[in-house]
Formats: C-alpha cells, sequence, structure tokens
C-alpha cells in the first residue's frame, strides 16, 4: 500500500507540473488554443473548467490548489502509517562508524560469553544432580 501511495503522490506532482506548464505554454502570444494539439493540452491541465472571468483564466489556479491539497494529504497518509516502517539512513564519519563496529563486537563478545556461562551453569548444576542421585543409590 505504501508503494502505492507513492505512485499516487508522484502522479499527481507530474499532472502539477504538466498544469505548470500549460500555463506557461498559455503565455505564448502566437499560440492558438482551437489548434488539435494546443486544445488536448489545455482541456487535460483544466482550462476549460471554470469559463474566463473579464479575460482571466482561473481554473488551472484552482487545478494546482486541489492538486496540491491532494498531494498534502498523501504525503500526510504516508508519514503517519508508512514512513516509521521504512528503514533509516544514518550518516557518520568514518571515526564513528569506526566506534559503532567497535561496540558491536564488543555487544557480541559480551552475549556470546554469557550465553557460555549459562550453559556451563546448567551442565555444572546436571552433573551435581546426578551425582547427588548416584550417591542416593
Amino acid at each position: 500500500m505504501a508503494k502505492f501511495i507513492r505512485f499516487l503522490y508522484r502522479l499527481v506532482n507530474y499532472y502539477l507540473y504538466f498544469v505548470v506548464m500549460a500555463c506557461f505554454l498559455a503565455l505564448v502570444p502566437n499560440i492558438n488554443p482551437n489548434f488539435p494539439l494546443f486544445n488536448c493540452i489545455f482541456k487535460a491541465a483544466g482550462f476549460y473548467l471554470i469559463p474566463p472571468i473579464f479575460g482571466i483564466i482561473i481554473s488551472p489556479m484552482l487545478v494546482m490548489i486541489v492538486l496540491a491539497l491532494i498531494m498534502m494529504g498523501l504525503g500526510k497518509i504516508y508519514d503517519k502509517y508508512y514512513a516509521p516502517k521504512d528503514p533509516k539512513v544514518v550518516v557518520m564519519t568514518p571515526e564513528q562508524f569506526i566506534e559503532q563496529i567497535k561496540k558491536n563486537e564488543q555487544n557480541y563478545i559480551d552475549k556470546i560469553v554469557t550465553e557460555v556461562k549459562e550453559e556451563f551453569n546448567e551442565n555444572k548444576s546436571e552433573e551435581e544432580n546426578q551425582k547427588n542421585e548416584d550417591k542416593e543409590q
């Protein structure tokens, strides 16, 4: 689901860029908006959702606001439910990295020593129990 949300976020982001580029294309003075290619681009960008008011086309602005709100919503959903599960990137200097490796090695050695001691104590207690049983018999 996280990949799908990221995909939707990117798709909406690309569409937002498309709308912005169509707005820049509309600023070119000699563009004929009735030409089939430009007409298709302007329709896809949402230029004709609301008729122009006093010669000002506000439809792309509304489309961009809606797209920005959708992107914010998708970002919030991803941050709340999926971002904590993502692997973290840790940046450290080589000296810190070497210290971390030594610390991890020491922790691993301490863990093994503790396990061996516990196993030894278990074996020792089993031997004592067998000796006690042999003495009783």
